[in-house]
C-alpha cells in the first residue's frame, strides 16, 4: 500500500517543522514500516518539476493519507479537501486535547500524545495501526465523504459503483454465470424471461440455487395486465397479446419446476404495478434494463449497479414493492 503524509512542514528549525518532523518520525514513519506501508511527506519528494502537481499526484494515487492537524495550517485542509474529493480514506491525527473542526468531527481522528512516556510504550503506534488496519479493511474502496453521489475526483471506471453497457444481450453463459454466483438472493423481474428456457443447464443452475438456501424470487408479466399490451409495439416485435398470455404462463411453469419448490423461492405474475425496467438483483450487484418502446429488452442499454452506489437501494426496493403488491398472485 502507498500513503501519502499530509502535514505542515514549516521552514527548518521552525517550531511548526520540528513538531511536523516529531510527529513523523516517532509515530508515522514506524507505523507505516510495521504495515508494510510506502508512505511520504510533500518534503521528501525530489522528482523534478511543480511540487503543487507532485503533491496532487501523490495524493491522488495514495490507496490512503494520514493528515496531521497540528495548528489547523490552511495548506493542510486545503490538501485534505482534495483527498476528499478523490475519495481516499484519511486518517486524521490531532495533538492530544485538541478537536479537529467540526465539519470534520465524524472522520477517522487519533489523538496523539509526543510525551517521552507515550512515545516509549509505543501507544501511538499501536493506534495509528489500528486504524490502517480499518483503511485496509476497506479493500480500495472510494467514497467522497460529503456527497454519497458524487463520483471521486481522477476514479477510473473500474472504480465506479455501476457501469452503462449498450445492449442488454450476454451469453449464455453470462446468465449461467449470473446464476451460479448468486448465495443469498437472485431476484429477477421482467417480462417473462423466457430466453432462459432455452439455455442449456439452467434449469439445474436454479436448482443448484434454490437448493443451496439461496432465496430466488421471480416476478413476471401477467397479460392481463391493463398496461402490458400498451408494453408491445407491433413495429419491433412480432409478439401480439394473444400469443404472450401463454408463453408467460408457460415460462412461470418452468421456473416453478426448475426451482423444485424450495422453501425460499417463489414465483409471481405482476397483475397489479407496471414494469418499466427489467430489475435482477443477485446478491450486491443490480442489472437494469430500461424497456423501450423503440427496440427489445436484448436491445435496450444496461445499467450494472453495486450494493456501494446508492441507486441500488431505489431499485431494489423498487422491486420489493412490486413483490409485496402482486402477494396474492
Amino acid at each position: 500500500m502507498k500513503c501519502f503524509v499530509i502535514s505542515p512542514i514549516g521552514q527548518p528549525g521552525s517550531a511548526a517543522r520540528e513538531h511536523a518532523d516529531d510527529v513523523f518520525e516517532c509515530i508515522i514513519a514506524p507505523a507505516l514500516k510495521e504495515a508494510d506501508v510506502d508512505g511520504r511527506r510533500a518534503d521528501h519528494v525530489k522528482d523534478v518539476g511543480r511540487i503543487t502537481r507532485q503533491m496532487y499526484d501523490e495524493i491522488l494515487t495514495a490507496d490512503f493519507c494520514v493528515a496531521v492537524l497540528h495548528g489547523f495550517n490552511p495548506n493542510v485542509f486545503y490538501e485534505l479537501a482534495v483527498a476528499h474529493s478523490a475519495g481516499i480514506p484519511v486518517i486524521l491525527l490531532s495533538e492530544k486535547g485538541i478537536d479537529p473542526p467540526f465539519d470534520l468531527k465524524d472522520e477517522r481522528v487519533f489523538h496523539y500524545d509526543l510525551a517521552p512516556r507515550s512515545i516509549y510504550r509505543g501507544d501511538n503506534v499501536r493506534a495509528l495501526l489500528a486504524m490502517i488496519d480499518s483503511v485496509r479493511r476497506l479493500q480500495g474502496k472510494r467514497e467522497v465523504p460529503f456527497g454519497s453521489n458524487l463520483i471521486p475526483l481522477n476514479a477510473t471506471a473500474a472504480d465506479l459503483p455501476y457501469s452503462l453497457k449498450n445492449e442488454t444481450n450476454s451469453s449464455a453463459d453470462y446468465w449461467l454465470q449470473l446464476v451460479g454466483r448468486a448465495r443469498r438472493r437472485l431476484y429477477l423481474a421482467g417480462i417473462g424471461f423466457t430466453g432462459w428456457r432455452g439455455i442449456p443447464g439452467m434449469r439445474e443452475a436454479l436448482g443448484a440455487a434454490a437448493a443451496s438456501g439461496c432465496e430466488v424470487r421471480v416476478l413476471t408479466m401477467d397479460a392481463q395486465n391493463p398496461a402490458f399490451g400498451c408494453m408491445l409495439n407491433p413495429d419491433v416485435t412480432a409478439a401480439n397479446l394473444a400469443s404472450q398470455g401463454p408463453s408467460l404462463t408457460e415460462a412461470r411453469s418452468w421456473f416453478k419446476s426448475a426451482l423444485g419448490g424450495a422453501p425460499k423461492t417463489d414465483v409471481r405474475a405482476l397483475g397489479k404495478g407496471m414494469l418499466f425496467q427489467q430489475i435482477i438483483v443477485s446478491d450486491d450487484q443490480a442489472l437494469i434494463s430500461p424497456y423501450l418502446f423503440s427496440a427489445t429488452t436484448g436491445y435496450s442499454p444496461r445499467l450494472e449497479v453495486n450494493e456501494s452506489c446508492p441507486v441500488f437501494g431505489a431499485f431494489l426496493r423498487e422491486f420489493d414493492e412490486l413483490w409485496k403488491a402482486n402477494s396474492s398472485n
